[in-house]
């Protein structure tokens, strides 16, 4: 007599297509705060005063309302990712502190514009950054030091 319920292969498909969607959803992750936080080259016209108005209505923080505050890091992808590995050293739990300082951009939200049109005023700065890892992935900016 023939086993009842699901196929074997049903179930280890079933897995796969589980394991697949973690991965995406974590990949996502680095996909976002690359997106967020990363502006390499810098922009042109990076010191004009609408570098953060630009930048942040193209990366998407200013759709549905003003994103008070955000910072960029000018730097290549792969010293941002060794962020969580050779570059940065452990802090605690998840988070890594960066052995160097970072050229930065500072955006924040000008008072009493929290409605469209967003309005940012910008501030440049060289500094180390906290940020939160995953696999081996920055994944959140938690604190300039």
């Amino acid at each position: 007599m023939a086993a009842r319920g699901p196929c074997p292969m049903v179930l280890l498909l079933s897995a796969l297509l589980c394991l697949c969607l973690v991965q995406f959803t974590q990949g996502a992750s680095f996909q976002e705060f690359v997106s967020e936080h990363v502006d390499y080259p810098k922009t042109g016209g990076a010191k004009s005063r609408s570098y953060c108005n630009v930048l942040m209505q193209e990366r998407g923080m200013t759709t549905t309302s003003c994103k008070p505050f955000n910072v960029f890091i000018h730097a290549p992808i792969n010293q941002i990712r060794a962020l969580c590995t050779s570059l940065g050293e452990h802090f605690r739990n998840d988070l890594y502190d960066s052995k160097k300082s970072f050229d930065l951009t500072v955006c924040r939200l000008v008072p009493r514009t929290f409605r469209r049109p967003c309005v940012y005023s910008s501030g440049s700065q060289t500094r180390r950054i906290r940020v939160a890892c995953h696999n081996r992935l920055p994944v959140r900016l938690e604190q300039i030091l």
